[in-house]
């Protein structure tokens, strides 16, 4: 993981945003370190400045080697499975398994500097949209819900990491930039909770009424994707309204989509990619990149599976491919092999090894599961949902299911579902079980032992640079 300094993401933003490729791909290296002015000034170059937002959102970047690559591993799946315990550093622990780090610990900005790189790089584009006269107005509106989409997606990562999401009564929300800031007006305060939701679905709501059915590719946004956002948004935010929304949107999703459940789980991750029907939004690595995905998970093994998902998986399918068990340095590690389909004792780069998911049909069929069981909707259509999740990825014996009469306890093994599914994928796995009642929780994640430790802390080196957050770091830290 790395840490950089959140005072100076504007010129990291600066060197790639732009100019990342002459065609609507993540294939070509950024060329210009323009950032604001009339930089969009007919339909193709609107195209080339709109992927670099994407360029951003797949976190894309250089390897060791200068090779370029997408590292949405590194602040979408890794991390977040390591808060929810169920990957960890296999050398010595990790303090973010064992929710031991503060503010000021190595990798705790990784994902505040990728949100905000993300909202800025999406302002910009709509700064410099919105003043092009020459775009036919249907493409205008279609590529502003785009970046209306990314910049929802971003601050509601950073909302679900760093601001207290589960309380819209709280001040503690995130940082709203919804204008493209410079060095000099990069410092503003802390917003509430509600201002920031209210901003999250505003966007969001924009971005289902100018998104297309289906995108040209399959690593752009869709209509689908963003009803399926503002339903892990809802479900996030708790209210009983809410449980009702995410129902409506998954509902929808589910059956009017033109996406569908892979038969068999395993194919999507070891050999379809973002071929599979069920993919609704994925990552494109490069084509000729580096294998950092690859590289992370099975050379290096900065991540590897835990204990603890060892016990999650027990008597589940997926345990026989999620991770293999070695002995490396003299330490018994489980490597993670969910995207690897070669052999693990003649370890080779492997091109599918290094596509990631950001958005999958299996996510509403259990977020409409989730919501009728929090509400007071159907245990028995929840039970369908779950058992036919469970079914695609090999499970055959449904007993417990069937058996379990209770709202929690059926809550309960839909929030461990959500975690297998989701393991180092899109953060899920991490979203889900701080869904569960707080004591619960902590028979999953024995590491947390207050409430504090459900979120992040604003990183140090924001709170030390911007003086109007001076007092609004989050409680506990």
């Amino acid at each position: 993981m790395k840490l950089y300094n959140s005072r100076i993401f504007l010129l990291a933003f600066t060197s790639c945003v732009f100019f990342a490729a002459c065609k609507k791909q993540l294939n070509v290296l950024p060329t210009s370190s323009e950032v604001d002015g009339n930089i969009i000034t007919d339909i193709q170059s609107a195209k080339t400045a709109l992927n670099g937002v994407y360029y951003r959102f797949a976190n894309a970047g250089v390897d060791y080697n200068s090779i370029p690559i997408t590292e949405w591993y590194s602040v979408n799946e890794g991390f977040p499975s390591q808060l929810a315990g169920l990957a960890t550093y296999p050398f010595g622990g990790s303090a973010i398994t064992d929710h031991s780090f503060t503010a000021a610990h190595y990798g705790i900005g990784m994902i505040w500097n990728y949100g905000y790189n993300l909202v800025n790089a999406a302002n910009s584009f709509m700064k410099n949209l919105e003043s092009a006269s020459n775009i036919p107005s249907e493409q205008k509106k279609e590529m502003m819900g785009e970046a209306k989409f990314l910049r929802a997606f971003a601050n509601a990562t950073l909302l679900l990491y760093y601001g207290q999401y589960s309380d819209v009564s709280s001040q503690y929300g995130i940082i709203l930039r919804n204008d493209f800031v410079t060095a000099g007006e990069i410092n503003l305060p802390r917003s509430s909770v509600a201002e920031t939701y209210t901003s999250i679905l505003s966007d969001l709501d924009d971005a289902i009424a100018s998104l297309p059915d289906q995108n040209s590719q399959i690593y752009y946004a869709n209509v689908w994707a963003a009803k399926l956002l503002k339903a892990r948004v809802l479900i996030n935010r708790g209210g009983m309204d809410d449980y009702s929304s995410v129902i409506t949107l998954t509902k929808d999703i589910i059956t009017n989509s033109p996406f569908s459940l892979e038969a068999n789980t395993k194919d999507i991750f070891r050999s379809k990619a973002l071929k599979s029907k069920e993919v609704m939004l994925g990552i494109q690595p490069y084509n000729k990149g580096g294998n950092g995905k690859y590289a992370e998970y099975l050379y290096y093994t900065d991540y590897v599976c835990s204990d603890e998902l060892k016990t999650l998986l027990e008597n589940d399918p997926r345990s026989e491919w999620y991770y293999y068990p070695i002995s490396k340095y003299g330490y018994d590690v489980n490597l993670i092999t969910k995207y690897y389909p070669g052999s693990v004792d003649a370890l080779a780069p492997n091109p599918i090894a290094n596509y990631s998911y950001a958005f999958r049909l299996t996510e509403a069929y259990l977020l409409e599961a989730e919501a009728l069981t929090a509400s007071s909707g159907s245990l028995d259509d929840a039970k369908e949902l779950l058992k036919t999740i469970m079914g695609h990825a090999g499970i055959t014996d449904f007993s417990e299911v069937d058996a379990e009469s209770t709202r929690p306890g059926l809550q309960l093994m839909i929030i461990k579902e959500e975690m297998k599914s989701f393991f180092a994928e899109g953060g899920q796995d991490w979203l889900a079980v701080r869904r569960l009642p707080f004591t619960t929780l902590q028979t999953l994640v024995p590491a947390i032992k207050t409430k504090d430790q459900l979120l992040l802390p604003i990183p140090q080196t924001e709170i030390t640079s911007n003086g109007k957050i001076a007092g609004q770091q989050n409680p506990g830290y």
